[in-house]
């Protein structure tokens, strides 16, 4: 506002410009490791009919890393089983006031194809299958939205009603307490712990910079904090000669 006051020529200088901010304190984000990740796709793999969707899901999310917005929006015509990708071109949102509502992107960044891989595209053909069974089993009652992700009548599904179901299956599993968002955090930190390079994660997740990436995506795995405590051990230490001397010294 004191900005603008300053274009307009009603002001000479921001004071705003002179306050220091306060120092915020970082977010701990919570993602899951290699090991909670797999158990958390074994645990997917038995859920059949009404709940074929949130495996699908949950799956597309953790081997695709978008928005929960961009990921309940997807519609079939987004699918390319041929070459193998998904089309991100608009996300969704729920307002009180306005209901469930399509936007744009976040950002123009946002605007992407994403390759899956083949398990992903035979789990999305398998889902398809069971979609269109359902539409014929509704007839004319069916709602066709198009979307991936419906109710029962093919009406798009809640953007709310995921993220419950998604609560309550890891609570049952036991695993810690991931949000939904943090699935996306789970997709960039397993890529970056496998030395995919950073731009590519950064492409792949739809930001802006890959500032964004670095700042707010990256974090470190235990296993992989453990083996960095023997990389210079390895590289400066004979270990050969230390445990030899320690075994002089213990017997």
């Amino acid at each position: 506002m004191f900005q603008r006051a300053v274009y307009w020529q009603l002001l000479v200088n921001n004071p705003a410009r002179r306050v220091k901010p306060p120092k915020t304190k970082k977010p701990k984000i919570e993602f899951f490791d290699d090991d909670e990740c797999k158990l958390l796709i074994n645990s997917l793999q038995d859920l059949t009919g009404s709940k074929l969707k949130y495996k699908v899901a949950i799956l597309l999310d953790i081997f695709s890393g978008v928005r929960r917005g961009e990921l309940v929006e997807l519609e079939w015509s987004d699918v390319d089983f041929k070459n193998e990708t998904i089309e991100v071109n608009k996300s969704t949102q729920y307002l009180p006031e306005k209901g469930i509502f399509d936007k744009d992107p976040k950002t123009e960044s946002s605007n992407r194809i994403v390759p899956i891989p083949s398990y992903i595209t035979n789990v999305l053909l398998e889902y398809k299958e069971w979609y269109y069974e359902q539409k014929e089993l509704f007839g004319d009652k069916w709602i066709d939205s198009n979307k991936l992700f419906i109710q029962a009548n093919g009406k798009p599904m809640h953007p709310d009603t995921l993220g419950k179901w998604y609560k309550e299956h890891i609570a049952a599993l036991e695993l810690p307490v991931v949000k939904l968002h943090g699935i996306r955090h789970t997709n960039a930190t397993l890529l970056i712990s496998q030395n995919v390079d950073i731009a590519t994660v950064s492409a792949r997740l739809g930001h802006a910079s890959i500032n964004t990436t670095i700042k707010y995506y990256v974090h470190p795995l235990q296993k992989n904090m453990r083996k960095a405590a023997y990389v210079l051990q390895d590289l400066l230490i004979n270990t050969k000669i230390f445990f030899q001397n320690i075994t002089k010294l213990l017997f």
